[in-house]
C-alpha cells in the first residue's frame, strides 16, 4: 500500500515552532513530525501531539544544545558543555585527522548521546517502536549509520524506520529564486546526500532495517514550494513509502531573544518557514492529496 509522509522537522525546538507544526496537522495536510528531545521545549510540546494520530519521529541531535547524557564529553562539546561541531566538521575529524584512538573517542561519543536519545524518547512516548532520522541529517555520516545498526542489534526497540535522502532530480522552476537551488549549496547536498543514501540503503538491507523508498526534502530544502513537492513526487510513482520534509516551524519574537547566540537562529526566523507552513495549509495543495489519510 502506498503510504506518503508529509512530514515536519524541528518539533520540540522552540514551543512556537511545535505550535506551528501542530497547526499544521490539526488544520492542514502534514502527518508526520521529527522530534527533538534534548530541549527545555520537549516536555511542553510533546503535550501537543502525544495522544494524536500523527507519525512521530525521533530526530536525533548532536548538532545544538545540550547533551542529554550526564556524562563530560570531550570531542562532542564545547566549553560551555553544548553541541558545536557542524556535520561538516565531524565528516572531516572522523574521516580526516584521526588516529584510531580518536576516532573510537568521537564514535564512543556520539553513540553513548544517540542512546540515552533513544531511551528517553521510548520513555516519554512509551514506547519501544521507533522512527529515526537526525537533525541536519548527521545520521547519514557513514560511522554514525553504522552506530545506528549497533544500537538497533544492543537496544530493546523496534526500529520502524530510518530516514534514507534518496531524492530524485527534478526541474520545478517558477521564479528566479527557485533557479537558486540549482545554482547553490542545495544541489551540491542533494547529490552528496543520495550518494549516502545509496551506501545507508545496502546497510540496512543487510541488517534487515526499514526505511523509505524516496525522499523529497533536499533540493528545494529551506524554500519548499507546491510546484517542488509536486514533480518530485511524479519521479517517484513506483515507490511506495515516500517522505516530504518541510520545515513549517518558526521563532516566536520573544523566542528570538532566547535564541540570541544559537547558530541556527536565522534559519528559524527565516521567512520562508512561514511560506512552508502556508503551504501545508493550502486548500488547494489539500485537493490534491485528496486522501487525508496518507
Amino acid at each position: 500500500m502506498k503510504k506518503i509522509y508529509i512530514n515536519a522537522d524541528d518539533f520540540g525546538d522552540s514551543f512556537n515552532i511545535s505550535k506551528a507544526i501542530y497547526t499544521c496537522y490539526d488544520k492542514g495536510i502534514l502527518n508526520s513530525t521529527s522530534i527533538i528531545v534534548n530541549s527545555k521545549y520537549f516536555e511542553k510540546s510533546l503535550k501537543l501531539i502525544k495522544n494524536k494520530n500523527i507519525r512521530k519521529v525521533l530526530h536525533l541531535n548532536i548538532a545544538e544544545g545540550k547533551p542529554l547524557c550526564d556524562k563530560n564529553f570531550i570531542y562532542l562539546t564545547d566549553k560551555n558543555g553544548e553541541f558545536f561541531r557542524s556535520w561538516q566538521r565531524v565528516v572531516v575529524d572522523y574521516y580526516c585527522f584521526s588516529n584510531r584512538k580518536k576516532k573510537e573517542l568521537i564514535k564512543s561519543e556520539i553513540k553513548e548521546e544517540l542512546k540515552t536519545q533513544i531511551v528517553y524518547y521510548c520513555n516519554k512516548l512509551e514506547t519501544k517502536n521507533i522512527n529515526i532520522d537526525s537533525h541536519q541529517h548527521y545520521h547519514t555520516i557513514s560511522f554514525i549509520t553504522d552506530i545506528l545498526i549497533e544500537l538497533k542489534e544492543e537496544m530493546d526497540i523496534n526500529i520502524l524506520n530510518i530516514r534514507v535522502t534518496k531524492e530524485p532530480f527534478f526541474f520545478a522552476i517558477e521564479s528566479f529564486n527557485d533557479l537558486k537551488n540549482y545554482l547553490g549549496i542545495n544541489f551540491f547536498v542533494h547529490f552528496l546526500l543520495n550518494f549516502l543514501a545509496k551506501k545507508m540503503i545496502k546497510k540496512f538491507d543487510e541488517h534487515n532495517i526499514k526505511y523509505n523508498d524516496a525522499f523529497i526534502g533536499v533540493l528545494f530544502s529551506s524554500d519548499m514550494t507546491q510546484k517542488a513537492i509536486i514533480k518530485g513526487l511524479e519521479k517517484t510513482e513506483a515507490c511506495e513509502n515516500i517522505e516530504i520534509l518541510l520545515h513549517p516551524g518558526f521563532l516566536s519574537k520573544t523566542e528570538e531573544k532566547l535564541f540570541k547566540n544559537d547558530k541556527f537562529k536565522k534559519w528559524y526566523v527565516s521567512k520562508n518557514r512561514k511560506k512552508e507552513l502556508r503551504v501545508l495549509l493550502s486548500s488547494k495543495f489539500s485537493l490534491f492529496f485528496h486522501f487525508k489519510d496518507i
